[in-house]
């Protein structure tokens, strides 16, 4: 018989909870009357440690950073591991793939600032310690289905802090399974398994008719105007995983329907009751102050970002 738990009265991404102390101003900016929120990605707050690590998570919680993310993904005894890449090699000094180590070997391996990398309960732990972040992105690595165990793990690991997380990640089917098991954890969908403007090596979407990554029939030929088939297309998608809470859309692929002429891109999901997170705009991308702009101006909820503070001042300017 599968785990069940309690449903948490705080659900991620709503602003029901009150901050007993305030976010770190440079975790958001105000932009035309909106509050834009910056999701520091990997924890990577200052720069001053390594991605995914101890430091990086325990800076963000003494920052009081508003939102972070972090990356989690199988290991080959069936623990689970905070990184990023499927290989070791570009941050510690172990190398191999991830999926091949166990809990011990990955712990083993050590980052760039000294520290090792974290089993998620461990991590979990450490971010039950602070009062902030205040919304947790659990960014699920893996594309394979998870066994019910595995789910039920990620499930029961959460629970300390359920109203400040959420799972995500663009396989559906395991953020169905989450829901199958708990109900009441909050996700977030990221769409790009099903349309997408990148050729995604294990997504492997054909190039459809209105210029997008698709392999669904409405994207065999022109039947519409490009603005209902992303409305269609994106409403039937966002609706796979029920109760999702935010969209991660790849910062081109909200720059290409801006092209397209759909300038109320966010409302295709606001409209749904979900708010826009676009991904990922770095201080030092090409004309990156511009995208910026734009972007803010298109109605996005939330930026993800390395660069947070850099791109917070550059918020604060926009007009």
């Amino acid at each position: 018989m599968r785990a069940t738990f309690v449903r948490s009265p705080i659900q991620s991404g709503q602003s029901g909870f009150e901050l007993s102390t305030p976010p770190n101003p440079d975790s958001l900016f105000a932009h035309r009357g909106r509050t834009v929120e910056l999701k520091v990605h990997r924890c990577l707050w200052s720069g001053a440690y390594s991605e995914n690590s101890p430091l990086a998570i325990e800076e963000c919680g003494r920052e009081n950073v508003l939102r972070t993310e972090i990356d989690v993904q199988l290991l080959r005894d069936g623990e689970f591991v905070v990184f990023h890449d499927d290989r070791f090699d570009r941050v510690t000094d172990r190398s191999g793939l991830v999926c091949e180590a166990t809990a011990a070997e990955a712990t083993r391996a050590r980052f760039k600032d000294g520290t090792h990398p974290l089993l998620f309960p461990e991590a979990i732990a450490l971010l039950a310690a602070h009062e902030f972040p205040k919304i947790i992105e659990l960014d699920l690595k893996d594309f394979d289905p998870y066994t019910w165990p595995q789910t039920e793990a990620l499930a029961k690991a959460v629970q300390p802090i359920k109203g400040r997380v959420h799972f995500s990640c663009p396989a559906d089917w395991n953020l169905r399974r989450l829901l199958a098991v708990d109900a009441s954890v909050p996700v977030s969908l990221n769409p790009h398994c099903y349309i997408d403007t990148e050729d995604d090596p294990e997504a492997r979407l054909p190039m459809g008719a209105y210029g997008y990554r698709d392999a669904h029939p409405l994207a065999r030929g022109r039947f519409s105007a490009t603005r209902d088939y992303l409305r269609d297309r994106l409403g039937g998608i966002m609706r796979l995983v029920p109760g999702v809470t935010e969209a991660h859309v790849r910062l081109a692929m909200f720059e290409r329907m801006l092209d397209d002429g759909v300038g109320d891109a966010a409302e295709i999901f606001h409209a749904l009751g979900i708010k826009v997170d676009v991904w990922t705009l770095d201080a030092g991308t090409p004309r990156w102050q511009e995208r910026l702009a734009r972007i803010a101006a298109a109605g996005i909820d939330i930026v993800t970002t390395n660069t947070p503070r850099a791109v917070a001042a550059a918020g604060r300017g926009l007009a």
